[in-house]
């Protein structure tokens, strides 16, 4: 028996594939979880975010901050691409 129910999320899925947008919507994803793993401090303190290519590149406000942070790219990175469910994360560098 053909079931013809979609969730709202695999219909969305659909569109952006269809529209070629799912490179926008990743780098959406990428940058609000960013957010959430870091918290509101770090992500105030953080300049630009951008993310092209799987490499997520953060612009510090602080150099302290910034050496923190890379020791803790790897890790962070794991839990940002586990929460999206693939491996779109590769790299994280803090400028």
């Amino acid at each position: 028996m053909y079931s013809n129910e979609h969730t709202l999320q695999d219909l969305m899925k659909q569109a952006f594939r269809r529209l070629d947008m799912n490179d926008a919507v990743t780098e959406m994803e990428v940058k609000r979880l960013y957010k959430a793993r870091v918290g509101d401090l770090i992500y105030r303190l953080t300049w630009t975010l951008t993310f092209k290519d799987g490499i997520l590149t953060a612009r510090m406000a602080s150099a302290g901050l910034r050496q923190e942070l890379f020791y803790r790219r790897t890790s962070l990175a794991d839990k940002i691409n586990e929460n999206l469910g693939c491996k779109a994360v590769k790299e994280i560098k803090f400028v």
